[in-house]
């Protein structure tokens, strides 16, 4: 992971700017809170791989730096609207935009990072790069619907589970890794595989994420430890441990959970006792080895959208180890 941020830390650091700059309104007020909610920063993992995929596929054109911005935009705007959903007061340690200005502001703020995006992919005149980005803002807002469906219920299924995390997180790692293939006129499936490798890219980078709910600390994560149960989601740890019938505690936190999410709530020993039981049944390493198979999947694709490619100069050469090392790396992050 901090090869993938060195490599990409010149790029980001000149689309930082930009993603204020290409935002900015005649009314100041707005602009100062388009400011603090790109101040919050973020690792911006999209548009590096935007950018570290365009530079693989030897990609540098006019549209480089805006189709990033679109990469980041999108998955901002999907976090205000989460944090109004959510009641969230901080993200990234800081005050969020609605703790500050209240739901109207930060909602509209969306709606408005949202058509900004719009605007920068219509000038790219590529349908095929509009149409994917427009598939990937409606599948986005339908799982966010679909994952409310599923709070506090404790019969989810391992389909409906992956049916949220592709909405809700892989389907934008798909096109931030597709898109720079429409820009330099690749041939479909060569696009094609380059998405699906951001696709099983972002399965691992939420199973990851969902792992550390069990496994980090509140200080290294940034929230708080098995945040998602104490919102209701039952995430791969928790399905993965219940379903192993190898391990004896795997009872005992079944029946942990289902109190837990028929109550509504849970108290801090509760939780202590759910996360144990989540690591002794197995649920953390089993959850892993899911992920593993994503990895894989994820290198596989890569190497299919690099054989049609011309042999790569040392620059692209370095594209492809990074692009290739980072869903093990993302897989083993410990925040």
């Amino acid at each position: 992971m901090q090869k993938f941020i060195e490599a990409t830390r010149t790029d980001l650091a000149a689309l930082e700017p930009l993603l204020v700059e290409y935002l900015l309104t005649p009314n100041e007020p707005t602009n100062d809170v388009l400011r603090h909610i790109f101040a919050a920063g973020g690792k911006r993992i999209r548009p590096g791989l935007f950018l570290l995929v365009s530079q693989l596929i030897n990609y540098s054109g006019a549209h480089r730096m805006p189709i990033a911005a679109v990469c980041e935009y999108i998955h901002t705007a999907s976090l205000l609207h989460d944090d109004v959903i959510d009641n969230s007061s901080l993200r990234r340690g800081k005050p969020t935009a609605n703790a500050i200005w209240g739901d109207e502001t930060a909602v509209l703020a969306g709606d408005l990072i949202y058509s900004t995006a719009c605007r920068l992919m219509v000038k790219t005149r590529s349908l095929d790069l509009i149409d994917t980005f427009a598939e990937c803002i409606r599948f986005m807002s339908e799982s966010e619907l679909f994952q409310l469906e599923l709070l506090w219920k404790s019969d989810i299924t391992r389909e409906q589970y992956d049916r949220v995390v592709e909405g809700k997180t892989a389907i934008l790692f798909e096109a931030s890794c597709k898109t720079p293939g429409f820009l330099a006129e690749l041939p479909s499936d060569v696009c094609t595989a380059l998405g699906q490798y951001g696709r099983h890219v972002g399965f691992v980078f939420q199973i990851a994420d969902d792992v550390l709910d069990y496994v980090g600390s509140a200080q290294d994560v940034g929230k708080s430890v098995a945040a998602d149960l104490r919102a209701g989601k039952v995430t791969l740890p928790v399905l993965c441990g219940i379903t192993n019938e190898q391990q004896k505690s795997q009872r005992t936190l079944s029946d942990l959970v289902s109190k837990v999410l028929t109550d509504g709530t849970c108290t801090d020993e509760e939780l202590s006792k759910i996360v144990a039981a989540v690591q002794s049944s197995g649920g953390v390493e089993l959850a892993r080895e899911q992920a593993m198979t994503h990895v894989r999947a994820a290198q596989n694709a890569l190497r299919k959208a690099t054989q049609e490619l011309p042999p790569p100069d040392p620059l692209r050469t370095n594209a492809l180890e990074l692009l290739l090392s980072l869903p093990e790396s993302l897989l083993l992050r410990s925040k």
